[in-house]
């Protein structure tokens, strides 16, 4: 069974269909998807670590094929540069999203969003005149100065003794005012003494600065497999390159990580038709190959197509890779095995 993701055009550009090829009929729609970068299933309110069945919003066959109609619930989801496990009615396979239209991971694939409408500009408010100020009122003449001068008074004897007492007033508030000036002094100066004459505490010594490391980055963690894999193929990458990087990872002793990031980069040059990438992916899907395939489930019909191919692109081994496959195929279809019984009416 091979799972495509293909557009749907009569739903808009937020949906799409998953395309069951080798697969006419299924007992239940309810299918489950494994994101293999953290492995991690994908159910309404997200990715979870349990597993989580997913209604798809319609199902119906079209040319042998079952069809699960999707929508932006899912769609959005999905990212280009990651690897899906898809199982449905307990048949498990690789969800091919090299065909997403949209995602919200990736932006538009097809039309482009609404262009935001224009204002109008509204027209500027009429400006209101000032209004008139009023004119000032006219100031009264002064009066003129009487013709006579008034006497000048003489103080009486009751003002003479209160003229002649002020100045000894004064001389007695003086005294005082220095008084109480020295009590000041004199209380500042005892303030100052008891505050200020106590032994200062010692200073801590001020912990001097490491010295910066010689390497500023030494600290920073490298970047796993996968993000190494997914910051190149974002960035246009040729077939040569991907191949020169997921190449080195394709060993016994890969971690199920560095196998995922290996397959995404060889899958993205076989697609571009690299012989060497595509006989490479071929294992991934081989139940015969004994290397590390991380979260890729194998399955006997893609890696006879990848075989194919890399023997037809010039690759010897690919050549004993599917004589070993159809004899595991043969003995899979002598145990009842239906899919291997269904390849092996296509085999020639």
């Amino acid at each position: 069974m091979r799972a495509i993701i293909v557009p749907d055009p009569q739903r808009g550009a937020e949906h799409a269909c998953i395309l069951l090829e080798g697969c006419s009929a299924v007992n239940s729609p309810a299918f489950t998807l494994c994101r293999s970068s953290d492995m991690k299933f994908l159910a309404p309110g997200g990715w979870q670590e349990s597993e989580s069945p997913l209604q798809p919003d319609a199902c119906d066959s079209v040319n042998g094929s079952v069809r699960l109609h999707i929508g932006p619930a899912v769609v959005s989801q999905l990212d280009k540069l990651v690897s899906y496990r898809l199982t449905v009615d307990g048949k498990a396979a690789i969800l091919d999203v090299s065909q997403l239209a949209y995602s919200r991971q990736q932006g538009y694939g097809g039309a482009m969003p609404d262009s935001p409408s224009v204002q109008p500009v509204s027209a500027p408010a009429p400006q209101t005149p000032p209004a008139p100020q009023p004119e000032p009122e006219p100031q009264p003449e002064p009066e003129p100065a009487p013709a006579f001068m008034p006497e000048p008074q003489h103080p009486g004897p009751d003002e003479l003794i209160l003229q002649e007492s002020a100045p000894k007033r004064k001389s007695r508030v003086l005294p005082l005012v220095l008084l109480l000036l020295l009590l000041a002094i004199g209380g500042a100066a005892a303030w100052y003494f008891l505050v200020y004459s106590q032994p200062a505490s010692p200073v801590p010594p001020v912990p001097q600065a490491d010295s910066a490391p010689a390497d500023a980055g030494a600290g920073k963690p490298a970047p796993s497999a996968l993000d190494m894999a997914r910051q190149h193929l974002r960035g246009g990458a040729d077939p040569a390159g991907s191949l020169s990087l997921g190449k080195p990872l394709r060993t016994p002793e890969a971690t199920p990580e560095e196998a995922d990031a290996a397959f995404l980069l060889l899958e993205d040059a076989a697609q571009k038709n690299q012989a060497e990438a595509m006989w490479l992916v071929g294992q991934y899907y081989d139940p015969t190959c004994a290397l590390p395939r991380g979260s890729i489930p194998t399955d006997m019909a893609l890696a006879r197509q990848w075989y194919e191919k890399a023997k037809a692109a010039g690759i010897s081994q690919a050549d004993q890779a599917l004589k070993s496959l159809r004899a595991h195929v043969e003995a899979e279809a002598a145990k009842g095995n239906m899919e291997a019984k269904l390849l092996l009416q296509n085999w020639k």
